[in-house]
């Protein structure tokens, strides 16, 4: 049986930094991590356990941002509108629609870490569907319908609404909520839709959101903005979607692209002129139905769909890059069995798993790198290098091999360490932070968080 799924997983995993391994013992060419020779230079080369050191002051300050974004006044304003509406019996005259308060629900749960940036991104897309409304029919009926002022009434505790004579949807309300004074204005504005197929919801037959802006300002000093542009092919789906967010002083900027010849994905999270974050996906190809089609009748045309891909990942001073040739890659490895189940009166001839396993191991060695460096200095933190073993089971009926794949990081100083070795042990500063973090949250939105262990 081809395992081209497990192979593609293989790539996916490239991409997460996520790989799995159940053997325990040191692997083939492991070099012992306390030996730190360097007969070849004087120059001082950082241990593993000195580039650990630095990985997780790089996470523990990351922690300490998003713990910082979350108690800025724009979240707790925000927040406060939305304990505002939800504590109402009744939707306010003419009512909040759902979709503004999808907004505002998405922009704290990015800063709480509860959706990802590339979730945040794509939210002009879920506006086109109202799971709460049976009757929703078009989101510009439904903007227009709402535009006025809406002003907080502490005595009725109701939002008091005002024809405003604009295209502007404003809320004025107190922040803290159970303030008395309305502090905060948060206007919706600038809506801009087209009247094209929906793909996505075939019930929703209006008009599609192309562009929205949204603004918080907090006694007068904006805290908050947000806005997106979006472009659809001729079939509703689509190609371009560009989202900024700003939450004093923190901003988020997220493209994704989707179209013939490009997918990929941009996001760059600052806080004032420090990047936080900044990723980046991308895959090149021909993704046109003919060539999609093609491959589905013939695994090995993927390599046509499929040109190349490339990532990169910066963390603070953390700099992951990789870079997959996949039209060369592919060809290699797309008809390799990589599993056998040797079950009682199993008679398919059991294939040379051991000569598959070197064959994807070279593969993905010549074809697939991947290097970590610090954006300070330079200097590379660890390269990747890839390794594959046959891993055996016995169950009640017979015993399954299968073909496991693994990576090691080959350090400054020569030395390499399995990764998932690499990773279970001396980040307790880092779990520590995560955990508290996790902690701040929970009393934040009133849920009990797991901790985390590495």
């Amino acid at each position: 049986m081809k395992q081209l799924l497990n192979l593609l997983l293989a790539l996916a995993m490239v991409l997460t930094l996520s790989f799995c391994n159940k053997d325990d013992d040191p692997k083939p060419g492991d070099k012992d991590p306390t030996d730190t020779t360097d007969t070849t230079s004087n120059v001082v080369k950082l241990t593993p356990e000195q580039n650990k050191e630095l990985l997780q002051t790089i996470g523990v300050q990351f922690v300490n941002e998003m713990s910082a974004m979350q108690q800025t006044e724009g979240i707790q304003a925000l927040t406060s509108f939305g304990l505002l509406v939800e504590g109402e019996d009744d939707d306010p005259d003419p009512g909040v629609p759902n979709q503004l308060m999808k907004i505002n629900k998405a922009i704290i749960a990015f800063a709480h870490g509860r959706i990802s940036a590339n979730q945040f991104g794509a939210l002009p897309v879920a506006l086109r569907t109202d799971d709460d409304d049976d009757d929703f029919e078009s989101l510009q009926e439904l903007f227009d319908e709402a535009t006025g002022t809406y002003d907080w009434n502490a005595a009725t505790e109701e939002f008091d609404y005002t024809d405003n004579s604009s295209d502007k949807i404003i809320f004025k309300y107190p922040t803290p909520e159970t303030g008395t004074s309305n502090n905060t204005t948060l206007t919706f504005s600038n809506y801009s839709s087209v009247e094209i197929a929906n793909p996505i919801d075939e019930e929703y037959t209006g008009d599609l959101p192309t562009s929205l802006d949204v603004e918080l300002k907090l006694d007068g000093v904006t805290q908050v903005t947000y806005g997106f542009e979006v472009d659809y092919n001729s079939e509703g789906v689509p190609e371009k979607v560009e989202t900024a967010l700003f939450v004093n002083p923190f901003t988020l900027s997220v493209d994704l692209t989707n179209n013939k010849s490009k997918i990929g994905t941009g996001v760059d999270f600052s806080n004032g002129t420090k990047t936080l974050i900044a990723t980046s996906v991308e895959f090149n190809g021909d993704f046109s139905d003919a060539a999609i089609e093609a491959a589905e009748e013939d695994e090995e045309k993927l390599k046509d769909v499929i040109h190349d891909a490339n990532f990169s990942f910066t963390l603070l001073d953390l700099k992951m890059v990789a870079d997959v040739d996949f039209a060369n890659f592919y060809p290699k490895v797309y008809n390799l069995d990589t599993y056998y189940d040797d079950y009682d009166g199993n008679t398919d001839p059991k294939p040379d798993l051991e000569a598959n396993a070197e064959k994807l191991e070279a593969a993905l060695n010549d074809h697939v790198s991947l290097t970590t460096s610090y954006v300070s200095t330079g200097k590379i933190a660890a390269e990747v290098e890839w390794y594959t073993f046959v891993e055996s089971e016995e169950y009640c009926c017979g015993t399954d091999y299968s073909v496991e794949l693994g990576a090691r990081m080959i350090f400054e100083d020569g030395s390499k360490v399995d990764l998932e070795d690499y990773l279970e042990t001396g980040f307790g500063q880092l779990e520590g932070a995560i955990n508290d973090l996790l902690d701040q949250i929970s009393e934040d939105i009133g849920e009990d968080l797991e901790h985390i262990e590495f």
